[in-house]
C-alpha cells in the first residue's frame, strides 16, 4: 500500500511536488521498516560475539517496497526515452535524466535522515551491524594522509567497486542499486547520529559529509540508473536502432558516474 502513495500524476508538470513526496515517503517507509525490525530481530553469536541483527532487518524491510517503486520509476524512464527517440524529440542529456537522478538522491536523503533520527530512540545495540562497519571505516579514514595519492587510489578503487556493483545489480535485477543505496544510507545515518548531540544537530552533522558524500552517492545512483535503463530496454525488446541509442545514453551515464567517483575521492583526500 505505502509504495503506491507515490504516483506519477502531474510528475512532469510539478516535479517539485514529487521531490517533497519522495522525501516524506522515504522517511515513512524507513520508519515503518525500523519498527517492524524491532519486533522480529534475531541475536546471533558470530565469532564468539553476540550480534544484534536488527540493523540488517531494518535495511531489508526498506528495500522490499523501495525496489518495487524504483523499478516502476525506471521502467517509466526507459519508456519516456524510447518515446523521445521514436518521435525524434531531441531532449538534452540532462533534460532526460536529471529529475530521476535527483529523485534517487532525495530518496537516499530521506532514508538517511530516518536512520539518524531513530538512532536516538532505540537500544544502543539495535544498529550494531552498522556501528561495526562505521568503526572499521573510521579506523581507515583516521589513517588517511591529506594529499596522499596512495590514499586517493585506495578510496577511488573502493568507491569504484561499489559503483560497479550498483551498475551490475541494476543491470541484472532492474532496481538492484536500491540495495546499495539503502545500505549506505543506513551507515551514513548512524554515523551522523553518532556525532549529533540531539536530533536537531542532525542537519549540521550531515553537512560534514556533503562535500564528498554527495559525489560518491551520486556516482552510485547514476551507475545504477544506467544499468536499470539497459535492463528495461532489453526486456522490452526494443528495435535495434532504439536500443543502440539507449545503450549509448546509458554508457554516457556510466561515464558520468565514474567522473563523480573520481571527483569524490579527490575531494575526500585533497580538500
Amino acid at each position: 500500500m505505502f509504495e503506491s502513495l507515490l504516483g506519477f500524476r502531474d510528475f512532469d508538470k510539478r516535479p517539485e511536488r514529487m521531490f517533497i513526496w519522495m522525501f516524506v515517503w522515504a522517511l515513512l517507509i524507513t520508519s515503518i521498516a525500523i519498527f517492524i525490525a524491532s519486533q522480529v530481530s534475531v541475536r546471533m553469536v558470530i565469532g564468539g560475539t553476540l550480534l544484534d541483527t536488527s540493523g540488517i532487518f531494518a535495511v531489508l524491510f526498506v528495500i522490499i517496497p523501495s525496489a518495487y517503486y524504483m523499478t516502476v520509476l525506471i521502467k517509466r524512464e526507459e519508456r519516456v526515452e524510447e518515446k523521445n527517440i521514436e518521435d525524434f524529440n531531441k531532449k538534452s542529456f540532462w533534460e532526460k535524466h536529471l529529475i530521476h537522478i535527483l529523485l534517487f538522491l532525495i530518496f537516499f536523503a530521506g532514508v538517511t535522515v530516518a536512520f539518524a533520527v531513530w538512532h536516538f530512540f532505540l537500544d544502543p545495540n539495535f544498529f550494531q551491524v552498522q556501528e561495526a562497519v562505521i568503526n572499521r571505516i573510521q579506523g581507515v579514514s583516521g589513517a588517511l594522509t591529506k594529499g596522499s595519492f596512495v590514499d586517493f587510489e585506495r578510496i577511488f578503487a573502493n568507491n569504484f567497486q561499489v559503483m560497479l556493483f550498483a551498475f551490475l545489480f541494476s543491470l541484472f535485477f532492474g532496481a538492484g542499486a536500491v540495495f546499495i543505496l539503502v545500505w549506505n544510507a543506513s551507515i551514513l545515518g548512524i554515523a551522523i547520529a553518532r556525532i549529533s548531540e540531539t536530533i536537531w544537530h542532525i542537519p549540521g552533522a550531515g553537512s560534514l559529509f556533503l562535500a564528498h558524500g554527495i559525489l560518491e552517492i551520486g556516482g552510485y545512483i547514476v551507475a545504477g540508473l544506467a544499468g536499470s535503463i539497459i535492463s528495461a530496454a532489453v526486456l522490452r525488446k526494443n528495435k535495434a536502432a532504439v536500443l543502440k541509442i539507449i545503450l549509448f545514453d546509458s554508457f554516457k551515464l556510466l561515464a558520468l558516474a565514474i567522473l563523480l567517483i573520481v571527483v569524490g575521492a579527490f575531494v575526500e583526500v585533497y580538500l
